[in-house]
């Protein structure tokens, strides 16, 4: 009697095996860039909408109030939090100010910018955040306790999708001492060009400054040429959206795309400025503007358009760009 053959089952050797491991990673290797280029495109597009949003806030707010608003409400009169006078473990959070006031006896407190809220809180009505700014009293310091769950809330606007560093972080003082906690801004107002901004808080050449009121007719170079507000990626410097906290400061963030890590004053949380460095720039300091992008920094312009600039556009532009009333040449280098 015959017996049915035995069907042998094929499988696959080792090397077999290996090619198609190796087909697998070769289409991987393909595709990823592919998908990158088209998640950062969204990604650009969703940042451009941000300050798209921002800008007809802006224009909301400057219809209301017939000004825009300050990049930081200070009022010498308010008393600031207590200050840590007393200097943390490491030494490039000090200040120059601290040693030149060291040497004149004077103790070195910080900058205060109370009560400190900022464009960013003020701008609140017109992105459909009413809910928010209904509980603030802007004469009160944003630091206080009773606005720890304001100051950590998200607000969407202000975060750029590009951005991996956002999210709720510790603002410190110079001294490296804890001052409260805050949700982070991927933009910051321009202060306009070349200022230190914490020793001139209030003299800036852009649309904000300290206490600022700038109408359109004080921007005589031109609103579709002068800067209102651009990118500061949480990535490169981490800073709260809802203003500048009293004798905080701004620092590079650890693992930034930057050489250097360097801390600035108060007044510096919700502002940049330009002229000193170009953008993307790996010495940029957190004066400047800087994004998540590859190789350009999205702006919004006081006339509400939003343009891309490359790390192309040369400082002398930017400079110009950042002004309100110099009469200074816009150069079309990346521009």
């Amino acid at each position: 009697m015959l017996r049915p053959l035995a069907v042998r089952r094929g499988a696959f050797t080792l090397i077999e095996l290996l090619v198609v491991i190796g087909i697998i990673s070769v289409l991987i290797a393909l595709t990823l860039p592919a998908v990158q280029r088209v998640r950062e495109s969204a990604n650009q597009t969703q940042c451009l909408n941000n300050l798209k949003q921002m800008g007809v806030a802006l224009q909301a707010y400057e219809g209301v109030h017939k000004v825009f608003p300050p990049g930081y409400l200070f009022i010498s009169s308010s008393k600031a939090a207590p200050p840590n006078l007393l200097p943390g473990p490491n030494p490039r959070a000090l200040d120059s100010n601290f040693w030149i006031m060291l040497a004149m006896g004077i103790p070195y407190q910080g900058i205060d910018t109370a009560p400190g809220w900022g464009w960013g809180a003020y701008l609140l009505p017109y992105i459909e955040q009413s809910t928010i700014e209904q509980r603030i009293d802007y004469q009160e310091y944003l630091d206080l306790p009773k606005y720890d769950t304001l100051r950590t809330t998200r607000v969407p606007i202000y975060e750029c999708p590009s951005d991996y560093r956002t999210g709720i972080f510790t603002v410190l003082n110079e001294f490296n001492s804890p001052l409260c906690d805050a949700y982070t801004n991927s933009y910051a107002a321009c202060h306009g060009t070349g200022a230190d901004i914490g020793e001139q808080a209030d003299n800036g050449t852009g649309v904000f400054f300290r206490n600022s009121k700038i109408r359109f007719s004080d921007i005589v170079d031109g609103t579709s040429s002068t800067l209102a507000i651009g990118e500061r990626a949480a990535l490169f410097c981490r800073t709260p959206w809802a203003g500048a906290v009293s004798r905080g400061s701004a620092r590079t963030t650890d693992g930034a795309p930057v050489y250097l890590a360097a801390v600035e004053e108060a007044p510096t949380q919700v502002m940049a400025r330009t002229g000193k460095h170009p953008l993307k720039d790996p010495y940029s300091t957190p004066y400047d503007f800087f994004s998540g992008h590859p190789q350009c920094v999205n702006f919004l312009f006081c006339d509400g358009s939003v343009r891309r600039l490359t790390s192309a556009t040369s400082p002398a532009t930017m400079a110009a760009l950042a002004t309100r009333a110099q009469a200074d040449i816009v150069g079309d280098d990346g521009y």
